[in-house]
């Protein structure tokens, strides 16, 4: 069921969980009393209402630490995400500035990119890391490792790259972490449990079209909670949790990094000379 429901468009999530909170709500307002044939008093029905505000009320805290705790994760992750893309644009960059001697580098670099997208990614909704990414970016060092700085300029630009490669290594660290994080099943069962006596508790003792529709509204609220629970927890699993989009935008990145690299290497045009020919454009 949780697999089904986090397989879902934002809109279909939407409609499902709302129309599940409102088929249980009008479930136990019209069932309970028909089944225990409940018959309750003026002032019975006054202390149904005041205990429901109260379990309302320890209900709603609830839903709301599961909602700060899901929400801080998925924000975890988003970043995690985010920032490893911006660290690997910036070790390219690097790459590039250093000179072909970085090329093989570059396309180990652009591979493990490749392989975040193709291998890693997938493995991600079930919390788990790819080996064959790994060694994709063990690749990478490997390359930068094979390079030996000939200046002073060629050593700064490397001992900023391999700064930069372990950047990467921790920030990769931190997307495998936030991808096992999601809120404890016990939270979820108590939210979901505590929900449902709250519904039924006020169903057993008002029976009215006012109240009704306030049991009805009463759910749609709970429902609207366990949608947004639904929205931010486990981030990567969810078809509306963190996007790839970051590491898919580092191709275009990369290639206009390329090309501009490949202007600035460029011999320099050839003016023409007072002979009818091209001479070389003077420094």
């Amino acid at each position: 069921m949780l697999d089904f429901l986090l397989s879902l468009e934002l809109w279909q999530l939407t409609v499902t969980v709302l129309g599940i909170a409102l088929a249980v709500g009008f479930g136990f307002s019209v069932g309970i009393q028909k089944v225990f044939r409940l018959r309750a008093s003026v002032q019975e029905a006054d202390l149904a209402i005041d205990l429901m505000q109260v379990t309302s009320t320890y209900i709603g805290i609830l839903l709301a630490f599961a909602g700060v705790l899901a929400w801080q994760d998925f924000k975890d992750a988003d970043t995690a995400v985010e920032s490893e893309a911006a660290v690997t644009s910036q070790l390219y960059r690097d790459l590039a500035a250093y000179g072909p001697a970085m090329d093989p580098a570059r396309q180990a670099l652009r591979a493990y990119v490749q392989s975040v997208v193709v291998d890693a990614w997938p493995l991600l909704r079930e919390g788990k890391r790819s080996p064959v990414t790994e060694e994709k970016l063990l690749i990478v060092f490997n390359e930068v490792a094979s390079v030996a700085p000939t200046d002073e300029r060629e050593s700064a630009i490397y001992r900023e790259a391999f700064s930069r490669m372990n950047e990467v290594v921790s920030m990769r660290r931190q997307r495998l972490a936030a991808a096992r994080q999601d809120v404890p099943p016990v939270l979820w069962i108590v939210a979901l449990v505590g929900s449902i006596l709250t519904i039924a508790y006020a169903s057993a003792f008002v029976s009215s079209r006012y109240a009704l529709l306030m049991i009805a509204g009463t759910s749609l609220t709970i429902g609207l909670l366990f949608l947004f629970l639904l929205s931010v927890d486990y981030p990567f699993r969810n078809r509306n949790g963190v996007s790839d989009a970051p590491f898919v935008e580092l191709k275009s990145v990369f290639d206009t990094i390329d090309r501009f690299s490949a202007r600035m290497r460029a011999p320099p045009p050839r003016a023409p000379s007072p002979l009818g020919g091209t001479a070389a454009t003077p420094g």
